[in-house]
C-alpha cells in the first residue's frame, strides 16, 4: 500500500510536538518496518528543514532527511502537478493541492496528515494517523 505522508505529520513525529496526532508513532513503526510503502512531496523536504532549524544544527538536519530518504520515496513536483493544482479551487491552501497531486502522481492509496479537513476536496482520500492504523489492525483480522 502506498501511502503520501503530509509534511505536519513528518514534523511531529521528528520534533515530539504536543499536538503530534495519535497513531504517529505506530504509523512510522509500519514505515520503519517495510510494511507500507511511504512517500513524501518533494516540496515538503525543504519545508522539514525549514522548521527544523529550530530545533537542530544544519549538519543533524542533513542526517535526519538523508536516513528519511532511506526510508520514504519522493514524489516529485513538476511542471504538471503545479499547473493542475493552480487550476483547481477547490482547496484553500495551495500547498495542500500539491500534496494532492504529488499524491495522485505516485498512486498513493491515502495521504496521512494532521490535518484532514484541509484535503476535504482531495483526488486522494486523507486520513489522520489514528485512523490510518485502526484501517490496517482491521485488515489484519
Amino acid at each position: 500500500m502506498d501511502l503520501l505522508i503530509d509534511a505536519n505529520v513528518i514534523i511531529d513525529y521528528f520534533t515530539n510536538r504536543e499536538q503530534k496526532s495519535a497513531g504517529t508513532d505506530a504509523l512510522f513503526e509500519y514505515i520503519y518496518a517495510g510494511k507500507i510503502s511511504a512517500y513524501i512531496a518533494a516540496h515538503t523536504v525543504p519545508t522539514i528543514w525549514y522548521v527544523l532549524r529550530k530545533t537542530l544544527a544544519p549538519a543533524e538536519r542533513r542526517n535526519l532527511l538523508r536516513a528519511l530518504f532511506s526510508f520514504f520515496s519522493i514524489s516529485s513536483v513538476g511542471e504538471k502537478e503545479l499547473l493542475s493544482a493552480l487550476d483547481r479551487d477547490d482547496f484553500s491552501d495551495f500547498e495542500d493541492c500539491v500534496q494532492d497531486e504529488c499524491a495522485a502522481n505516485v498512486h498513493a492509496r491515502y495521504i496521512i496528515t494532521r490535518n484532514k479537513k484541509d484535503f476535504g476536496h482531495s483526488k486522494i482520500p486523507a486520513l489522520l494517523p489514528a485512523e490510518f492504523i485502526d484501517l490496517m489492525k482491521l485488515e489484519k483480522n
